[in-house]
């Protein structure tokens, strides 16, 4: 019971100690990938739901690659390890799963994929766990569809964007919310026409959770 109270003690803390960073454009005010880091290792989520990259002060030492082409061809020449970390891909017993070939573990971090092809489509291949970091996406809308596909939450940190509004179209399609960030635009169309639809104001910032204008 002991034992089982400590393992219960350090997931929680490595879900607490999770770390976001919203990478934004400056010209259309999406997301355009977010850095979450658990532990030691940092990853890169596109705003498409893919692992585009990941780094770790831990990656040190020789690097390594995948030479059997003819086993493990699904992950023949990716990278293996650098120094004692670890990287491991899903394999192709059923070559129609999307997540075959993709990044399956790096070091003790593990990394799942949405891969239902019923209600989740839209879904379909993207990342779906980081570690015990959950992330999920917008499904279809038939108000306004301008979220679909796009990230919805990651862990606790959930995130909004701008809707089809008639009487101020100044967010629209623009990030507005990610976790306690927020962020306004300018919507006065006559006096300060110029600047309608830009950026007013970045709130809510941390160390924790933060928003970065590219």
């Amino acid at each position: 019971m002991k034992n089982l109270f400590l393992i219960t003690f350090l997931l929680g803390n490595i879900f607490l100690n999770a770390q976001m960073r919203a990478h934004v454009s400056w010209n259309s005010y999406d997301v355009e990938s977010v850095d979450i880091s658990i532990g030691d290792i940092t990853v890169n989520l596109s705003k498409d739901g893919q692992i585009t990259n990941f780094y770790s002060e831990s990656l040190n030492g020789n690097v390594d690659y995948n030479e059997d082409k003819n086993f493990d061809q699904y992950k023949f020449g990716k990278l293996k390890s650098i120094g004692n970390v670890k990287i491991d891909y899903w394999d192709d017993f059923n070559k129609n799963d999307p997540k075959v070939g993709k990044i399956k573990s790096i070091g003790d971090l593990k990394i799942d994929y949405w891969d239902s092809i019923g209600f989740d489509k839209d879904k379909l291949g993207k990342v779906k766990t980081v570690g015990n970091v959950s992330i999920d996406y917008y499904e279809n809308d038939i108000i306004d569809n301008s979220r679909l596909g796009k990230l919805k939450s990651i862990g606790n940190v959930s995130i909004d964007y701008g809707t089809k509004d008639i009487i101020d179209q100044s967010k629209y399609k623009k990030l507005i919310k990610f976790g306690s960030v927020n962020l306004d635009y300018w919507n006065d169309k006559i006096m300060e026409k110029e600047k309608f639809g830009k950026l007013k104001s970045i709130k809510g910032n941390s160390k924790d959770v933060m928003v970065i204008l590219l």
